[in-house]
């Protein structure tokens, strides 16, 4: 005698077609699961960058401004130690005079030029 055939055991395929039925729909639940989280992280990692990103700006770019403008006054000291040592001031007298080290501090010999 034959087994008796129910519904459910109609609707389960069997052998190599049930086997890549059941294949093709487990892989595209999980791409659609892998799918939909990604983009739920990609969301996450967006904002932590964009905040990242704008505190950085807020940081960072009065810093390099205030870097840059330092480099413009040593530079413009340097212009009027130049001036003054012509004048005849020696270097003490130049640092009395409230001049920072960086302009009074001349180069070593070995790196000037000939």
């Amino acid at each position: 005698m034959a087994p008796r055939r129910t519904a459910n055991s109609a609707d389960k395929k069997g052998g190599l077609k049930g086997f890549f039925t059941r294949a093709s729909k487990s892989f595209m639940v999980g791409g659609t699961y892998a799918k939909d989280k990604s983009y739920w992280v990609a969301e996450k990692l967006a904002k932590v960058g964009f905040v990242i990103a704008t505190t950085s700006f807020v940081t960072l770019m009065p810093l390099i401004f205030e870097i840059a403008r330092e480099g413009q006054m040593i530079e413009s000291e340097k212009i009027q130690v130049k001036q003054l040592r012509n004048d005849g001031f020696v270097d003490r007298q130049l640092q009395e005079m409230g001049f920072c080290q960086a302009a009074i501090s001349r180069t070593p010999a070995v790196a000037m030029k000939k």
